[in-house]
């Protein structure tokens, strides 16, 4: 009777986990459409939305965000914390110079970022 009722128990968890209705093909995720860009390569993944003022080192020459879009600059900028982004990537602040490497990025309060939008340490820059 024992080995009946186990068997039975078995039975019914087997049947109530494979209930036969056939899984949902249907995606109910939303996802949001991948905003153009000009740096779709290296920085896309990591720009959830594009702020204007943000600027990234594309092909050589400095890129910025204008109304959602990438535009490229026509003059150097200067950030609100007195770092200073040139046409050709280099960054400068206080005596101190360095150039963006290839899909780095800058916001226009002069935070550094890598290509996948990480902030960078520039604690010796301040």
């Amino acid at each position: 009777m024992k080995k009946l009722l186990f068997v039975a128990s078995i039975a019914g968890l087997t049947f109530a986990c494979n209930s036969g209705s056939k899984p949902s093909t249907t995606d109910t995720t939303a996802v949001a459409p991948a905003p153009a860009s000009v740096a779709a390569d290296s920085t896309a993944g990591s720009q959830a939305a594009l702020k204007d003022g943000l600027m990234t080192l594309k092909d050589g020459k400095m890129m910025m965000v204008k109304s959602g879009a990438w535009v490229a600059m026509d003059s150097a900028m200067t950030c609100t914390n007195g770092r200073k982004v040139a046409l050709d990537g280099t960054v400068s602040k206080g005596g101190k110079q360095r150039k963006l490497d290839e899909g780095m990025m800058i916001d226009k309060d002069g935070q550094i970022m890598d290509k996948n939008g990480k902030p960078m340490d520039t604690s010796g820059w301040d």
